[in-house]
């Protein structure tokens, strides 16, 4: 019996999403990305990067188990969001579990929550998913500007909802491979007394992250 490649794996989940909608496949391809641009900038092994590529796929097929009406993102605030989506976080996560992956289970368990999680990668799937939704339009609201965004990322590390050394970074490194003048003016850091972390990415992953910005 032949097994499919990871590629056809990914590509299967891929087509499952597109499916169901085309923006959970659009969200679902961005965010990939961006955790392996910044997996490689903040120097994630292979498998911790491999772990949050896959994340960011399964966190959107719990959707497979929801009606089109609430797919359709018309909510009024947060409240409602957390309300109706609490069934896609649920079983995004048992799909995964189910399916063996158990770390990538431990993060959609954790990165939904209002509070720094316990898992290290969730704490930078968390970062990067909030920059990702702040970045696209929603139901409710139109996409948030370079701006707006790092706001919210600002606020969420000042309640202790994110943690404030990977937001840190985060927009450090967002900051510094910009060739945007109006996010460089955005990426402020000023306010944190958190140094951020050591790492000297290679050329490679500079290239790799200023790249996928342009779609950011």
């Amino acid at each position: 019996m032949s097994y499919p490649s990871f590629h056809s794996y990914v590509k299967l989940l891929r087509s499952l999403l597109k499916h169901k909608q085309q923006w959970l496949f659009e969200e679902s391809i961005l965010l990939a990305d961006l955790c392996l641009a910044y997996g490689s900038i903040s120097g994630l092994s292979e498998k911790d990067k491999k772990t949050l590529f896959l994340a960011a796929h399964f966190k959107n097929l719990g959707a497979l188990y929801l009606s089109d009406d609430c797919l359709a993102q018309e909510f009024q605030d947060h409240a409602q969001v957390i309300n109706q989506m609490h069934i896609l976080f649920e079983e995004s996560a048992k799909i995964a579990r189910d399916s063996g992956l158990k770390d990538v289970a431990l993060v959609l368990e954790q990165y939904h929550l209002r509070a720094i999680p316990n898992c290290h990668l969730a704490r930078i799937f968390q970062v990067l998913n909030a920059w990702v939704s702040c970045r696209q339009r929603k139901g409710w609201r139109t996409s948030m500007s370079d701006k707006e965004a790092l706001i919210i990322l600002k606020q969420r590390a000042e309640m202790q909802w994110s943690d404030p050394k990977v937001v840190f970074h985060f927009i450090e490194h967002l900051c510094r491979y910009s060739s945007r003048p109006e996010r460089q003016q955005a990426c402020s850091t000023s306010g944190f007394s958190i140094a951020p972390v050591e790492h000297h990415p290679t050329p490679s992953d500079i290239d790799s992250f200023k790249t996928l910005e342009q779609r950011l």
